[in-house]
């Protein structure tokens, strides 16, 4: 009885281990970065919806917010051609990881018109990924 115990214990506590090692190696530098530029990339692409799922608790809004903030994210991308000719490009230039998996990347937008805005960007790690706060 006494070695099924430990055995179990073990076996447990490397599966444990295992699980943790995958979500602290999710937990970078690198992959902040990639998450956010890809993030503003579906704005830069005009991918709304799908930008507005990369949300934190996306899942939990009802249909009606869900349209009304995706009906928002598209007027704003909209403007944004008018203004400035669209944004063209994110590139990720700094970030700070905490410890309770939330994250903020710095972000140099670049828009058609050659302007230049510097953007932060708060990130949570949640289910296993990077989503937007």
């Amino acid at each position: 009885m006494m070695r099924k115990t430990v055995f179990l214990l073990l076996v447990a506590a490397l599966v444990l281990g295992a699980c943790r090692k995958k979500i602290s190696d999710e937990l970078t530098h690198d992959s902040a970065r990639a998450a956010a530029e890809r993030f503003y990339g579906m704005l830069i692409e005009g991918q709304c919806e799908a930008y507005v799922n990369a949300l934190e608790g996306n899942d939990v809004r009802d249909s009606l917010t869900r349209c009304e903030m995706i009906d928002a994210v598209t007027q704003y991308v909209e403007q944004e051609k008018e203004a400035h000719r669209g944004l063209c490009q994110a590139v990720a230039v700094a970030d700070t990881i905490f410890a309770d998996s939330l994250c903020t990347v710095n972000l140099d937008i670049t828009y058609g018109d050659s302007l230049v805005e510097h953007v932060v960007l708060p990130l949570v790690f949640s289910g296993g990924e990077w989503r937007m706060r």
